[in-house]
């Protein structure tokens, strides 16, 4: 994955950045240390699940959001930004589209 294209990385960083703190002050009020948070920032790492619960509590975020694009970042991160991976993600767009169409009934 190219690290410079992390969407949650960068979408983190934003929010700390918007926020005017440091990743120390960050570090401390969700009990990840510094040097982990600014390697999700800059895409060398994927946060835990545990992580991303804290994250979206820290910054007061809806934690499904945040899962969204670590998903994301895990399928570009395991197969690549191609042809055949958007290809196999239409298709599964496709036997997923009744679900989405329950979900937005809710």
């Amino acid at each position: 994955m190219n690290e410079s294209k992390s969407e949650l990385g960068q979408y983190l960083r934003g929010l700390r950045t918007k926020r005017e703190e440091t990743l120390h002050q960050v570090a401390k009020g969700t009990d990840i240390d510094s040097p982990m948070l600014s390697k999700i920032e800059r895409g060398e790492r994927l946060p835990t699940s545990e992580q991303l619960k804290r994250l979206a509590k820290y910054y007061n975020i809806s934690e499904e959001s945040l899962k969204v694009k670590h998903t994301a970042e895990k399928i570009l991160k395991e197969f690549g930004a191609n042809e055949t991976t958007y290809n196999a993600i239409q298709i599964v767009n496709e036997q997923l589209m009744p679900y989405a169409t329950k979900s937005k009934k809710k």
